[in-house]
């Protein structure tokens, strides 16, 4: 297992110290390799303690032993020669899919290493206690915003979405301690939904934000933070990771919510599945 396996396999267990440092690996492995642990940590704004500590908490002996590591996996990660994900004009249909299919495969697969599941749980619990949910997503975080608010709706919840971003904020300010909020941002950088999420930490609404791992605004205001691997620059042709990942979490928080009252929802949804039948058309 590689230095940057091993990272994402134990970054929801990091200590937030631990945790900047692993970022540092991540975005800049050569940058580390000739520092020692008191230049580690000030590159960092952590300490050389935090440095040691970050690299037994990965199973190493010491800074030594992680920087012999994380040279063999950087040169044998420039020798790799990986398929491109960056389509090209001269891409044929098969190569875009292909293409397309590894990277998603890739993004699921760092996802579920960076999800925490006691964070996840209580998520969920927020949902299923809740007087109301209140949902934000602007752009391509609004598919699954939309998703979620539509799935919640045919179970039964009472649920607040609307893509006009007044009207949001309208809504918003109608929010309880009893309510939740959750919030789809891959950048958490949005000033509209950050206006609504200032709004809703004023209501005392407890947060759910579903964003990249890196820090943001909005990951600084919410009480749960949903991270997402951050493979994506916030500079992109479209966002195609970033939103497959929110689909799928907003499909596991709608699942999990339900599980427990599958009959009932079940119920419900056959009767909204009936009054939905009469709106399409018939030709008997």
């Amino acid at each position: 297992m590689n230095v940057r396996d091993r990272i994402l396999e134990n970054y929801t267990e990091l200590k937030k110290s631990s945790r900047i440092i692993a970022d540092a690996v991540l975005e800049n492995p050569k940058i580390l390799l000739n520092k020692n642990a008191k230049e580690i940590g000030n590159y960092t704004n952590t300490s050389a303690a935090s440095v040691i500590r970050f690299c037994k908490q990965l199973n190493y002996k010491g800074l030594k032993d992680f920087q012999i590591d994380l040279a063999q996996s950087t040169v044998k990660q420039s020798q790799l020669k990986p398929i491109d994900m960056i389509v090209t004009k001269d891409d044929k249909a098969d190569e875009v899919m292909t293409k397309l299919r590894v990277s998603l495969s890739q993004n699921f697969e760092d996802l579920s290493k960076t999800i925490d599941i006691k964070d996840l749980q209580k998520a969920v619990s927020l949902i299923k206690k809740s007087r109301a949910v209140y949902i934000a997503g602007i752009g391509a975080s609004s598919f699954s915003a939309k998703d979620l608010f539509y799935k919640l709706i045919r179970s039964g919840k009472t649920v607040f979405y609307n893509d006009d971003v007044h009207i949001a904020l309208e809504r918003i300010y109608y929010s309880t301690p009893k309510d939740v909020m959750i919030c789809f941002s891959y950048s958490g950088l949005t000033q509209e939904l950050l206006l609504a999420v200032k709004q809703a930490k004023k209501n005392k609404t407890p947060i759910v934000a579903v964003t990249r791992k890196s820090e943001s605004p909005l990951s600084k205001l919410a009480d749960i933070n949903l991270k997402l691997p951050d493979h994506e620059s916030l500079m992109r042709v479209g966002a195609i990771n970033s939103t497959f990942a929110q689909m799928f979490i907003s499909n596991v928080l709608y699942l999990c919510s339900i599980s427990s009252d599958l009959g009932e929802v079940k119920q419900e949804m056959e009767a909204t599945g009936k009054l939905l039948e009469k709106l399409k058309e018939r030709n008997d």
